[in-house]
C-alpha cells in the first residue's frame, strides 16, 4: 500500500515538474522572442540612416505653351536601378527662338541617359562630363543653338545637383519652397556687381537683357553649377526639376498650395495651375516630381 501511494505521488510529481519545465522552456522562448525583437529595435534606431533609403514616388508632365513647338525633354532612370544606383531625373529646355532648340534638347537628354548608372560620390566628374556634352553640341552648332539642363541625382537617402541655364530644382520641405540653383542669366551678374559696389539692385530686374543667358549647353567652356555635399533628404521631401515655364507663371509660394498627397497628384495640381493661368505667351512648361516617403505605398 505505502509503495504503491509512494509511486502515485511520484507520478503526480514528475508530471507537475515536467509541466514547470514546459512552462519555463515555454517563457524563456517567449523572453529570447522579446529581447531578439528589442535588439532588433535598437539596431535600426542606432543604424546609419543610409541603410535604409526612402522610397520615391515619381511623376512628371510635358506640356506645350503658346510656342511653335515642344523644345522641352525629359529623363528619368528606370525605377527598378532605384535601389543600386538611386534615381536620375533631368530637364532640358531648348532655347526658344533658336533654330535647333528641340534638337539639342533632346541630344543632351539623350547624352545623360548613356551616362547612367553615375557616380553618386564625385560630383566633380559628372559635372566635367556635363561640360564635354555642352562641348560637343558648341562643336556642332556653334552658338546656333543650346539648351538649358537641371538634373538631380537622388541616391538613398541623399541629393546631388547639377544645372546650367535658368531652369530650377525646387525642394519643397515643411512647407517652404527652396531654389536649390542659381539661375546663371545676365540679371544675376548684375545684382553681384551692383550689390557689390553699394548700389540698390532695381536696374537689374529693369534691365530688357536681364533674362538672357550667360551660360547653357552648347555655350564655350560653360561653368556647371553643382552641390559640392550631397543635401540629406527626409520623409515627406518634395523635389521639383522644371522648365522656367513652370515658375515663370507659378511662384514658389504658390506652389506650396500645390502639394498633393502623392507625386502624381502634385505634378497635375502644378500643371492645371498653369493650364488655368492662361497666359499669352506661356511658354513650354515641364516637370518631374519627385516624393520621398520612408515607406513604399
Amino acid at each position: 500500500m505505502g509503495f504503491s501511494a509512494l509511486s502515485s505521488q511520484s507520478k503526480i510529481g514528475l508530471i507537475i515538474l515536467a509541466l514547470l519545465i514546459v512552462a519555463v522552456i515555454i517563457s524563456l522562448v517567449w523572453i529570447s522572442n522579446f529581447l531578439i525583437q528589442l535588439i532588433r529595435t535598437a539596431r535600426i534606431n542606432d543604424a546609419k540612416e543610409e541603410d535604409y533609403p526612402l522610397f520615391a514616388d515619381v511623376s512628371y508632365f510635358y506640356e506645350k505653351g503658346n510656342r511653335e513647338r515642344q523644345e522641352d525633354s525629359l529623363y528619368i532612370s528606370h525605377l527598378d536601378d532605384y535601389v543600386d544606383y538611386g534615381i536620375l531625373a533631368c530637364v532640358s529646355d531648348g532655347m526658344g527662338g533658336l533654330k535647333y532648340g528641340s534638337e539639342i534638347s533632346k541630344y543632351v537628354i539623350d547624352e545623360v541617359e548613356k551616362l547612367f548608372p553615375i557616380n553618386f560620390y564625385d560630383s566633380e566628374v559628372v559635372a566635367d562630363c556635363i561640360k564635354k556634352i555642352s562641348g560637343r553640341v558648341f562643336e556642332k552648332y556653334a552658338r546656333k543653338g543650346g539648351a538649358t539642363l537641371v538634373m538631380v541625382h537622388v541616391f538613398k537617402d541623399r541629393l546631388n545637383f547639377y544645372s546650367v541655364g535658368d531652369s530650377n530644382i525646387i525642394l519643397i520641405r515643411n512647407n517652404i519652397a527652396t531654389c536649390l540653383n542659381p539661375k546663371q542669366t545676365y540679371s544675376r551678374i548684375l545684382i553681384k556687381n551692383l550689390t557689390l559696389e553699394g548700389k540698390t539692385t532695381e536696374e537689374a530686374y529693369l534691365n530688357k537683357k536681364g533674362r538672357a543667358l550667360v551660360d547653357f549647353i552648347g555655350n564655350n567652356n560653360i561653368r556647371v553649377n553643382y552641390s559640392q555635399s550631397s543635401l540629406k533628404l527626409f520623409d515627406g521631401d518634395i523635389i521639383v526639376i522644371c522648365s522656367d515655364g513652370v515658375t515663370d507663371a507659378i511662384s514658389l509660394n504658390s506652389m506650396i498650395n500645390l502639394i498633393g498627397n502623392s507625386a502624381r497628384k502634385t505634378a497635375e495640381n502644378i500643371k492645371l495651375a498653369i493650364r488655368m493661368k492662361n497666359f499669352q505667351r506661356q511658354d513650354n512648361y515641364s516637370a518631374i516630381v519627385i516624393k520621398l516617403n520612408k515607406y513604399n505605398f
